[in-house]
């Protein structure tokens, strides 16, 4: 993501949401947060269980995932987020990362917090950050590794036939860091 467009987006969070003026309103809003919010936890816990059909669910069709931070990609549509979930690869310049092989061995631990959602005042639209901590790990003591790094999400979404889903969203990450990851 090019700093200009995560200025675009971190600017809907610059500025106090619309409060809305009737009881239904702030309902409606409520519950669209907190559907939200779900799906960033689904996101989450899908991920460390590799169930990549179910978190694709909660992707629109036209979903594009952004790497920022110490590794670098955009990838668009569903499919071709499918193929690298499945056959992961940490994309960085000057090095290669661990193969997809040996990725796919380590247990995975999301950790996401501090939230902030923001709705668009359409009802289709909406915005949300997150900070999270992920835990990677394999073995069995006295081979037992861990790594560990930290990052932030921008989710966009959208509602379509009334579910909220990411459109897009970007990963700032400190994952090439990680020990278990760091480039070979």
């Amino acid at each position: 993501m090019q700093d200009q467009e995560l200025d675009q987006v971190l600017d809907v969070f610059r500025r106090p949401e619309r409060r809305r003026s009737t009881v239904e309103e702030r309902l409606t809003a409520l519950e669209d947060k907190t559907a939200i919010r779900e799906v960033i936890m689904a996101y989450g816990y899908l991920c460390d269980a590799r169930r990549w059909d179910e978190l694709l669910e909660h992707y629109t069709d036209d979903i594009e995932r952004v790497l920022g931070g110490t590794l670098a990609e955009r990838i668009q549509g569903k499919e071709a987020l499918k193929e690298v979930y499945e056959a992961p690869v940490l994309p960085r310049e000057g090095g290669e990362a661990p193969p997809a092989a040996e990725l796919n061995t380590y247990e995975l631990r999301h950790l996401i917090v501090g939230d902030m959602v923001r709705l668009a005042d359409d009802g289709t639209t909406a915005w949300a950050v997150a900070a999270y901590s992920m835990v990677a790990s394999k073995g069995e003591v006295p081979d037992f590794v861990r790594g560990q790094h930290e990052g932030a999400y921008v989710f966009e979404f959208r509602k379509v036939d009334g579910r909220w889903k990411v459109s897009h969203f970007t990963v700032f990450s400190e994952n090439a860091r990680n020990p278990l990851f760091a480039s070979r």
